[in-house]
């Protein structure tokens, strides 16, 4: 047998293999609930476009399992994230929704991480942020190099830790080692 039809015959036997792993998707899924936990409180933007997910998601998997939203608010999403890593069954039934700056806390080391980013299973993001660091001429900074090489430390604003409004000023100093939740040094 020439080895051209060898690889015709295991391409051709592995493609009828494919309808019996989807026919146990199906039986997995048939008749299951899909719970999605959200980090925040009802309402917000991470709800509202969980719940438009999960309004169509159980129609694109195999068994069209029911999809149900929780909310789990609280430490800026760190304890929905939390608690997926620790105390969610690792079943394929539970996802979440959580700010995803709250990986780069484990770099950072901030208090509060039980979770290690790496052993997550990353499906995507419906939406994608862009930040911009914006510093006012009246600091006397006028680049990065320059503010970089400050000895004055620049104060920023931002919404929590986690947000990339309060992580990319404190990277961007470099003593992302020595601040705390709040970006103040120690």
């Amino acid at each position: 047998m020439s080895p051209l039809l060898i690889l015709t015959i295991l391409f051709c036997v592995g493609l009828i293999g494919i309808p019996g792993r989807a026919l146990g998707q199906d039986q997995f899924y048939q008749g299951k609930v899909l719970r999605i936990i959200v980090g925040f409180a009802p309402g917000g933007g991470y709800d509202t476009y969980t719940r438009l997910v999960a309004r169509h998601l159980g129609k694109h998997i195999p068994g069209n399992p029911s999809v149900v939203v929780d909310n789990m608010p609280g430490a800026n999403s760190l304890i929905c994230a939390n608690y997926i890593y620790r105390v969610a069954r690792p079943d394929g039934l539970t996802m979440a929704n959580f700010i995803g700056g709250l990986f780069l806390q484990q770099l950072l080391a901030k208090p509060g991480i039980e979770f290690d980013a790496r052993k997550f299973e990353y499906l995507g993001a419906p939406s994608h942020d862009d930040f911009v660091v914006g510093v006012s001429k009246a600091t006397g900074i006028t680049g990065l190099e320059q503010w970089l090489a400050s000895k004055t430390v620049v104060k920023f604003g931002g919404a929590a830790f986690g947000a990339g409004t309060d992580d990319f000023p404190v990277l961007l100093r470099g003593d992302h080692r020595s601040a705390d939740p709040n970006g103040h040094r120690l």
